[in-house]
C-alpha cells in the first residue's frame, strides 16, 4: 500500500542520502572495454624494441642501440547498442506501490519483452609520446612516455530504457612513465618503470532509489512501519517510479595516483625473443563535484511542514574509487628469416581485484539535523568482476628493405559476468584484428601507419540480476593511427 503523505518525511531524506553510491555504476564502463585500442604502434609489443617499451616491457628498451622518438595521433571510432528486454514486471511509473505482489491494475504493459535499440557512436582522438636513450651504449637506456592505458566514452539517450544504468560517461587515465632498462648480457635484460596516473570522469544517470538500501529500512522502521521491498535485492515490480527516478551526475572528478610496472626479456637466441611484463594496479580516486536534481513538488514543497526540504538542486564534493588491475604479459617473437617474423602475447588480467567502488559525497545540502542525518556520507557499492586474459599473434612480412607490412588477430576475455552486465560496460568477448605498416624514409625516419579494429560478439542476457540488464549488447570499436619514428 502507498504510504500516506503525512508519513513520507523520510522517504528522500534516505534516499538522497544512498543515491550518489550509483555513481559509481559508471566506473563500469571499465571491466576488457576500458583497455585504449592501441598503445605505440601496431609494432610495438612486449618483446619489440622501440620506444613504446617503456608501456609494454620496459626490457625490451635495452637492445635499442641509439635514440629514438616515436610520436602519433589517431582517431577512435565507436558504434555500441543495446536492446533492453524486459522479462520481469513493472507497475506503471506514476504509481507507488511498495511491496509485492502488485496490483493487476497497476501493471504496465509497455514493459514487456524488447525496447526500441538505443545506439552510441563516440569519436575521440588519441596520441602518444615515446622517448628512448641510451645514456650508457650497449648496457642501460633510459626512456619515457606520456600515453593513455585506459578509457571509455559513452552518451546514450537520456530518456533511453537504459536511463537507469547510464546515460553518459567518460572515463580517462593517462600515463606519464619514466623508464630504466639494463642489459646484463646479450640474452637476458631487465626494466622496470615508474608512472604518475592522472584520471578524469564525468557520470550521468537516472537513480532509482527503490535500489537503495537505505530507503527500504528507513520505511521500514518506527514510525512510518511501512512494509517494503526496497534496497539492493529489489525485485523488478517496485523499480522504475517516477518520482523516484532522479537525475544524478558526477561532474569534473580528477584523480592523481603512482603506479610502476617491470619486465624481464630473454633472448635464448639471435631469432629468439621471450618477455616478460608485469604492470601493478593503479588506485584510481577521483574528486569532483556532484548533482541531483530534486525539483519536485514532493522533494522542495510537501515535506517542509516536517522540517525537510530539499533544494531542486543538490550540489556538494564526491570521491569516487576504484582500481585499474594488475596485469601479467607473456610475449614471444621470432625471426624465421630476414623478410618474415611472428611475435604475440598473452596477458592474464586480475579483474576480480575489483571487488568494490566506494563513493562518499559531502554537501551542506545533504545534511537534514530533523532526521539526524549529517553532511557526509559513504557506501560502497560491490561488483563481481572475473579476471581476463588477452591473447594477440602477428605476422610481419618485409618486402623490401624499406617497407614493411603487419597483420594482427587476437582475443579478450569478458570481465564482466550476465549476473552484473549493462550499459554502463558493454562487454563481452572480443575479436581483434589489425593491420599495419612502416615505410623507411630514411636511416633516421620512419612512417607507420595502423588500423585497428575490434568487436564483441553479440551478446545476450537473459539472467541478468533483477532484470536490471537483460538485452542484447553489441559493440565495434575501430581505430586509425599513423606515427612517426625518429632515430637519433
Amino acid at each position: 500500500m502507498p504510504v500516506r503523505p503525512r508519513q513520507r518525511h523520510l522517504v528522500p531524506t534516505l534516499a538522497l542520502a544512498a543515491a550518489l553510491p550509483a555513481l559509481a555504476l559508471g566506473g563500469q564502463a571499465h571491466a576488457s572495454g576500458l583497455d585504449a585500442p592501441m598503445i605505440g604502434t601496431g609494432q610495438s609489443g612486449p618483446v619489440n624494441r622501440d620506444a613504446a617499451a617503456v608501456y609494454w616491457n620496459p626490457a625490451s628498451l635495452a637492445y635499442l642501440r641509439k635514440g629514438e622518438l616515436i610520436m602519433g595521433a589517431g582517431l577512435i571510432m565507436g558504434d555500441i547498442r543495446y536492446q533492453r528486454d524486459y522479462r520481469g514486471t513493472y507497475q506503471t511509473p506514476d504509481t507507488f506501490q511498495f511491496k509485492s505482489p502488485i496490483d493487476p491494475s497497476v501493471i504496465d504493459s509497455t514493459k514487456v519483452g524488447q525496447q526500441e535499440q538505443v545506439k552510441t557512436n563516440p569519436i575521440a582522438p588519441i596520441g602518444g609520446l615515446f622517448f628512448a636513450y641510451p645514456v650508457i651504449r650497449n648496457r642501460l637506456v633510459l626512456g619515457a612516455g606520456a600515453y593513455a592505458p585506459a578509457a571509455a566514452a559513452l552518451k546514450f539517450p537520456k530518456a533511453g530504457p537504459q536511463a537507469w544504468q547510464v546515460q553518459e560517461a567518460f572515463i580517462l587515465a593517462g600515463n606519464i612513465t619514466g623508464s630504466a632498462a639494463l642489459r646484463v648480457n646479450d640474452y637476458f635484460s631487465v626494466g622496470a618503470g615508474l608512472s604518475y596516473v592522472l584520471g578524469f570522469a564525468e557520470l550521468s544517470k537516472l537513480q532509482d532509489f527503490a535500489s537503495v538500501g537505505e530507503f527500504g529500512t528507513g520505511l521500514a522502521n518506527p514510525p512510518i512501519g511501512q512494509a517494503n521491498d526496497f534496497g539492493p535485492n529489489a525485485p523488478s515490480e517496485v523499480r522504475e517510479l517516477e518520482v523516484l527516478s532522479r537525475p544524478i551526475s558526477l561532474k569534473r572528478a580528477f584523480s592523481h595516483g603512482v603506479t610502476f610496472n617491470a619486465g624481464v626479456n630473454v633472448n635464448p637466441t639471435k631469432k629468439l625473443q621471450l618477455g616478460l611484463a608485469y604492470q601493478h594496479s593503479s588506485n584510481m580516486e577521483f574528486k569532483g563535484r556532484f548533482a541531483i536534481d530534486m525539483n519536485d513538488p514532493f522533494f522542495t514543497q510537501d515535506l517542509a511542514a516536517q522540517g525537510v526540504q530539499f533544494k531542486p538542486l543538490v550540489t556538494g564534493d564526491a570521491v569516487l574509487r576504484f582500481k585499474l588491475p594488475k596485469r601479467i604479459t607473456l610475449g614471444a617473437g621470432y625471426d624465421i628469416n630476414d623478410r618474415w617474423r611472428v611475435d604475440g602475447f598473452f596477458s592474464y588480467i586480475l579483474y576480480s581485484e575489483v571487488k568494490t567502488f566506494e563513493v562518499q559525497t559531502t554537501s551542506p545540502d545533504l545534511a537534514q539535523p530533523a532526521l539526524g542525518i549529517g553532511d557526509t556520507i559513504s557506501v560502497n557499492l560491490a561488483r563481481n568482476w572475473r579476471n581476463t586474459v588477452w591473447i594477440e599473434g602477428n605476422a610481419r612480412f618485409r618486402p623490401t628493405d624499406r617497407l614493411l607490412l603487419s597483420a594482427t588477430l587476437g582475443y579478450q576475455s569478458s570481465a564482466s559476468p550476465n549476473s552484473t552486465v549493462d550499459t554502463t560496460s558493454p562487454d563481452g568477448n572480443r575479436l581483434i584484428g589489425a593491420l599495419g605498416g612502416v615505410l623507411r624514409v630514411s636511416d633516421r625516419l620512419a612512417l607507420l601507419a595502423d588500423a585497428r579494429l575490434q568487436g564483441i560478439i553479440p551478446r545476450t542476457v537473459t539472467d541478468s540480476d533483477y532484470d536490471l540488464g537483460n538485452g542484447t549488447y553489441k559493440l565495434f570499436i575501430a581505430a586509425i593511427a599513423g606515427h612517426l619514428k625518429i632515430g637519433f
